[in-house]
């Protein structure tokens, strides 16, 4: 990975990050910033903060500094099988409200579950549950279109 963007921040490197702090760093670093010159250096302020804000972009940016390369190989038949019910629930679902929560309180789980993984460095079921973060939140975002096909 070319940069840390925790140092850029100057917040340490961790999943459970004060969203205060990071926004107020952002701030100061914003107001820094003003010289057309250093709008390559903005950009990179940017992209470190849109990425520390979230919470599975932040996951791969650490398993990255703590050199989990391929996070692929963490996949596990639970996430599978997890991925694979939601799925066929989706499929006939007539309650996308019910839907919506169900997914969002294993986002929760999850989100959990990496901050546990982080604090205790198993970097490998960390890795796993960034696999699980990415299939919920492609579910989510079925979710969402799903309900916004079914307004039409």
């Amino acid at each position: 990975m070319s940069s840390n963007y925790f140092t850029l921040f100057e917040i340490e490197p961790t999943f459970n990050i004060s969203f205060d702090e990071l926004e107020k760093k952002y701030i100061e670093l914003s107001k820094t910033d003003i010289n057309e010159e250093q709008s390559k250096n903005m950009e990179n302020i940017n992209k470190a903060y849109q990425v520390l804000k979230s919470p599975l972009k932040r996951a791969e940016h650490l398993l990255g500094l703590f050199g989990v390369k391929n996070q692929e190989d963490h996949l596990s038949s639970e996430v599978l099988n997890e991925s694979m019910e939601i799925r066929e629930y989706l499929l006939d679902c007539d309650d996308l409200q019910f839907a919506r929560r169900m997914i969002d309180e294993k986002v929760k789980d999850c989100i959990e579950n990496l901050t546990k993984t982080f604090a205790t460095k198993n970097f490998d079921e960390a890795a796993m549950q960034v696999l699980r973060l990415k299939y919920l939140f492609k579910s989510f975002e079925e979710v969402k279109r799903s309900a916004t096909d079914s307004n039409f």
